[in-house]
């Protein structure tokens, strides 16, 4: 039976993992990987967007997607843009896989009539992907610190997925922590874990007391009156997508050094990272876009 072809284009040493996965089960054309990290594994590396897209009965983008000014992500092959141009080679009806979509993404797919599936929320990859960034996140707070985590005071914004899986770790460290959500539920949960809590309404109380602020909300939470509250030499760290939830500029204007960190598991363990996505693109594959070519695809 012949093989569905999927394109994979872009990303990072994660998507190395998840071309081999993919190519146990599809035909794989890939654009802006390096060949040589993939000469063992059975997939095909395209010269050209053109030659990758041609025919594909799916397309697969890295986590952090296509930016707004058409830009891939895709650090191992240099600069790539995608345009209209591009996506237009696909049929209507296409499927197009993505970690998170940008408008400008989201824009020609509608145009283009192929349906867009972002699957950094989907609890297969989100749930176990907290754990590569929490654990970049320690690193990163280590490396731009000057002192242990043992008794460091850290303030996490949002108890979701990646917010509970850090605040433990930095709790099994000795770090000092209190979490601040706008929801009830999760609110209780993290006080359950015997995390201190921060009144969404009064952060500037919680970031007063802070040696290091940790975001995990996509929207903007930290703007400037609230950045004043932080104490010389305080640390934001943003792991929101898309342009985070700090203002950077006046985070600048105000001396405070604020870093937008994203994509943390390609960076810090992108071989776990990526066999994460190996196990989940397949399945998603098969059994949400619907690309059933009759053979078996792990659980």
């Amino acid at each position: 039976m012949r093989k569905r072809t999927v394109a994979l284009l872009g990303g990072d040493k994660r998507e190395i993992e998840v071309a081999t996965a993919l190519a146990a089960v599809f035909a794989v054309r890939c654009f802006g990987l390096p060949g040589d990290m993939l000469a063992a594994s059975n997939v095909h590396c395209c010269a050209s967007l053109d030659e990758a897209l041609s025919g594909a009965e799916a397309v697969l983008l890295p986590m952090a997607g296509v930016k707004e000014n058409g830009l891939l992500y895709a650090p191992l092959a240099g600069e790539v843009k995608v345009d209209r141009n591009d996506l237009a080679l696909l049929k209507a009806g296409t499927p197009v896989l993505v970690g998170v979509a940008s408008a400008y993404l989201k824009e020609m797919c509608a145009e283009l009539h192929l349906p867009l599936y972002e699957v950094a929320e989907h609890d297969l990859v989100a749930i176990p992907n907290a754990v590569p960034t929490a654990e970049g996140t320690l690193e990163l707070i280590m490396r731009e610190t000057d002192v242990t985590v043992n008794g460091l005071r850290v303030l996490v914004l949002g108890f979701g997925r990646v917010g509970e899986a850090l605040a433990i770790r930095l709790k099994c460290l000795g770090a000092e922590v209190t979490v601040a959500n706008r929801g009830e539920r999760r609110r209780q949960q993290a006080k359950s874990h015997g995390f201190a809590l921060c009144s969404w309404h009064d952060l500037s109380a919680g970031l007063q007391a802070a040696d290091v602020v940790v975001n995990t909300v996509p929207a903007p939470v930290l703007g400037k009156d609230l950045l004043k509250a932080l104490s010389p030499g305080a640390l934001v760290v943003d792991l929101a997508s898309g342009s985070g939830g700090t203002d950077f500029a006046a985070a600048a204007d105000l001396g405070i050094k604020a870093l937008h960190a994203l994509s943390l598991p390609g960076k810090v363990a992108p071989k776990s990272s990526g066999q994460i996505l190996g196990r989940v693109y397949p399945r998603l594959l098969v059994t949400v876009c619907g690309l059933d070519n009759g053979e078996e695809v792990a659980e």
